[in-house]
């Protein structure tokens, strides 16, 4: 007899772990989205044979990918207890963690200024409005806890006195549940990272302690 078919229309690119993988199933995008980690989510990308070019994880014809039902509750035996051997010793191996480094030592990649800029974050058809509360070439630090549904590649839109600047952005790593902190992705305009660095070194802005720092 001859089994019925799965359709695995989609397909996943993550760039930073350098592997692509075709002819997958929505669950088994499901499942590979959700092994990944934050920084692996924000760069890679997904297809389906539907669509004419691949699509950041954060566009909304991506969302599914993210939405894993198991609507199965599979009923498992026990889990298998470890045979005793007396033949052989089992030696105990302990795991030696490194103190960890601490952030404040740690040198600043771009000096970060204190200033209350007021910015337009979009994702999609998605917008919220907030401002910095610092700022650097290298990110922002926003007043307010971003939205969940920012993620992936997303727009910032500084709304200066003298000028509007957009950037592509990131989330930064290493934040907990709440996020606050966007990094500028290397994507952004050459050109639109000079006018900034030129417009930044035109202001008075103090620069924020070394101890906020986290770019």
């Amino acid at each position: 007899m001859f089994g019925f078919l799965t359709r695995r229309p989609w397909a996943i690119h993550n760039p930073l772990k350098s592997w692509t993988l075709a002819d997958l199933s929505l669950r088994e995008c499901q499942l590979l989205v959700a092994s990944m980690s934050d920084i692996e989510m924000k760069v890679s990308w997904a297809f389906h044979e539907s669509w004419s070019d691949w699509k950041p994880l954060s566009e909304p014809g991506c969302h599914d990918l993210f939405l894993h039902h198991d609507e199965s509750h599979p009923v498992l035996p026990p889990l298998p207890q470890m045979i005793q051997d007396d033949d052989h010793e089992i030696t105990e191996v302990r795991v030696l963690a490194t103190a960890p480094v601490s952030r404040d030592l740690v040198t600043r990649k771009h000096p970060r200024y204190q200033a209350k800029i007021p910015v337009e974050i979009m994702v999609s058809s998605y917008s919220f409005v907030t401002h910095t509360q610092d700022l650097s070439l290298g990110g922002f630090c926003f007043e307010d806890k971003l939205p969940d549904w920012v993620a992936g590649y997303f727009t910032v839109v500084l709304n200066t006195p003298d000028k509007m600047f957009e950037f592509t952005c990131i989330l930064a790593e290493d934040q907990k549940k709440d996020k606050f902190r966007a990094e500028i992705a290397p994507s952004t305009s050459e050109s639109v990272i000079a006018d900034f660095r030129v417009w930044l070194n035109s202001q008075n802005f103090p620069e924020s302690p070394q101890k906020n720092s986290k770019e």
